[in-house]
């Protein structure tokens, strides 16, 4: 593929604008800009982008690049892939087609879009297919609306659809792409979507990857709805129907908001709500969570109304807060999803969306309604089922804010169910599934690559030692090996009264050859990392690092307490209860202190 190709798209796509479909940027200094990284979990920024340079780069982790790189790593595309995607976004025409090209994602992305065509043009064109127009009609979807979704019809009929694909694609291929099905002796292929209104389901850029059909016969047995398989394309676990449409909207509007049902996304888009994904009616998962997160941490559940007996809604909102997302839910009355709603009154499902409330505060409410607290029965159970939520939240502060409500509500101590919840929680650890082979966690935590960068960043940019020194007690490094240096560091420059790097690692750690071998690799790679960032982002940094390390330090110090609380209680010393509680709300405060 000719360097012009690349050039071209280079110069019609600025990085900042690319990013910034994917992740939520704060300016950082003359044309640079930082963000939480897509491709680690971390509570403080160290993704840089750079306008000026067209490039990006996260100090956490280290990986880094241009726009290709960056959709390579984001989407899990190869080089090929990238190219098409962004030269289509560019409005570059590419010089010709590389046999590289034409790979087995871009095969099965062809078969999608064409298979996408096909269904839709019979939907709006052919005479035989009126009752299926009637029917949309009937449940007020617009021509608007059927042509911005591309929304189809498959055939009442055995290889329509792979007659006509087949004639450009290989049989094998249309397999592959989940929209036929092998026949009972293995011979030939069937289409597997029959007498179906077609919901092409996108990926994030608005390509066909996949397709949900419900079934419109009269036959009861059938599944109402049916997906595509598992494709190269096509990962459930990874899809959101809608998001194409909605990302943008979700950004602006900082809040995302779930549905369940194809029909209930298209009719909120239809009614003007454009900031509505659907969740095809399972739980949230993982992945399709940290892809709304880079567009709002905020999610408001449109579920069945009995949301607290509702598996799958549960399974997803938990999801949701171990990805330290703000979840609400969205109670829904006079209907039984937000479709029908719509259809009643467009101005209720909004009105619905803005009185949305916090998922826990509902749980505390349903689960408290018709409780009698003045027997002990009915306490057990409110604590049990409680106890068992506040356990999924992420967030110690949070979790430590509804203990405390739930001690005021139930008239019981804080340390009773503080302890409860410690049981549980350590029951939940232990029946759950061990790790996989191959996902083991890395040896180095997060708080000791954060620990290393301080020292690094103390080394090679000496003029920062003053701040750093005064901000970053030894302590708070959780690497054994960086708080040693950091402390000869700080003893070297309290007897000198100035600090060099060369020179302390020469002479201050000359009798200690392995701490000056590890100083002076720190010292290079940090400088090698940082050497072109601005002096204010640069402050930045460090001040993100050292809050970080902060946050680490006191959420560690909680658990120790938490243990010795315990400890305390089982030897009944009302004294030492007393002193811990009072460690442990300072801590708290603490905590909260940091932001």
């Amino acid at each position: 593929m000719p360097q012009d190709n690349i050039e071209a798209i280079k110069q019609k796509i600025d990085v900042i604008d690319l990013l910034q479909e994917y992740i939520q940027f704060k300016p950082a200094g003359t044309g640079s800009f930082k963000a939480l990284c897509p491709f680690h979990h971390e509570k403080t920024p160290s993704f840089v982008a750079s306008r000026d340079k067209q490039i990006w780069h996260c100090f956490g982790c280290g990986e880094g690049g241009d726009i290709f790189g960056f959709v390579m790593k984001m989407e899990g595309l190869e080089f090929p892939e990238a190219l098409r995607l962004l030269a289509k976004k560019a409005g570059v025409q590419l010089q010709y087609q590389d046999p590289a090209l034409q790979n087995q994602r871009t095969k099965l992305q062809d078969i999608c879009k064409a298979a996408t065509v096909f269904y839709h043009k019979l939907l709006v064109d052919h005479p035989k297919v009126q009752p299926v127009r009637d029917y949309l009609k009937k449940r007020g979807v617009s021509q608007e609306s059927i042509e911005s979704w591309q929304l189809g019809y498959a055939p009442d009929d055995w290889e329509t659809l792979n007659n006509y694909l087949k004639k450009k694609f290989k049989e094998e291929d249309i397999f592959l792409a989940g929209l036929t099905i092998k026949k009972d002796r293995g011979v030939g292929y069937i289409d597997r979507f029959r007498h179906r209104l077609m919901f092409p389901i996108n990926d994030l850029h608005g390509n066909a990857i996949g397709f949900g059909g419900r079934w419109l016969g009269k036959d009861e047995k059938m599944a109402k709805y049916i997906n595509n398989p598992q494709t190269l394309l096509y990962n459930k676990s990874q899809v959101l129907y809608g998001i194409d449409k909605a990302k943008q909207e979700i950004k602006r509007e900082k809040l995302a908001v779930i549905v369940e049902g194809y029909m209930d996304c298209l009719a909120s888009h239809q009614a003007g709500v454009i900031n509505v994904v659907a969740s095809s009616g399972t739980a949230l998962t993982p992945d399709q969570v940290r892809i709304l997160k880079r567009y709002s941490p905020n999610l408001a559940f449109a579920f069945d109304q009995d949301l607290a007996g509702d598996t799958a809604a549960r399974r997803g909102i938990e999801v949701a807060w171990q990805e330290e997302m703000n979840t609400k839910v969205i109670l829904i009355s006079g209907a039984k999803d937000p479709d029908e709603l719509i259809k009643k009154d467009p101005s209720a499902w909004k009105k619905s969306i803005a009185a949305s409330k916090s998922v826990i505060e509902y749980y505390f409410e349903t689960t408290l309604k018709g409780a009698d607290l003045t027997q002990v029965e009915d306490k057990k159970k409110v604590a049990r089922s409680l106890l068992s939520i506040i356990s999924k939240l992420a967030d110690v502060v949070e979790q430590a804010h509804y203990i405390q409500k739930l001690s005021q509500v139930l008239s019981v101590e804080e340390m009773v169910l503080r302890d409860k919840l410690k049981q549980l929680m350590s029951k939940e650890k232990t029946t759950s599934r061990p790790v996989e082979p191959g996902h083991a966690l890395p040896v180095q935590t997060r708080a000791d690559a954060i620990s290393e960068s301080i020292v690094g960043l103390a080394l090679a940019f000496p003029d920062q030692v003053n701040y750093i020194f005064d901000h970053l007690p030894p302590e708070n490094l959780s690497s054994a090996k960086a708080q040693e240096l950091y402390k000869l560091m700080i003893i070297y420059y309290t007897e000198n009264h100035n600090f060099n790097s060369e020179t302390f690692i020469s002479q201050g750690l000359a009798d200690k050859k392995e701490l000056a071998s590890y100083a002076g690799i720190l010292s290079l790679k940090y400088y090698d990392i940082f050497r072109d960032i601005d002096g204010e982002s640069l402050r930045q940094e460090i001040q993100n690092s050292i809050i970080s390390l902060q946050k680490n330090y006191i959420q560690q110090h909680l658990k120790v307490v938490e243990q010795q609380l315990r400890a305390a209680e089982t030897s009944g010393d009302k004294r030492k209860i007393e002193e811990l509680s009072r460690q442990f709300s300072t801590l708290v405060n603490d905590l909260k202190q940091t932001g």
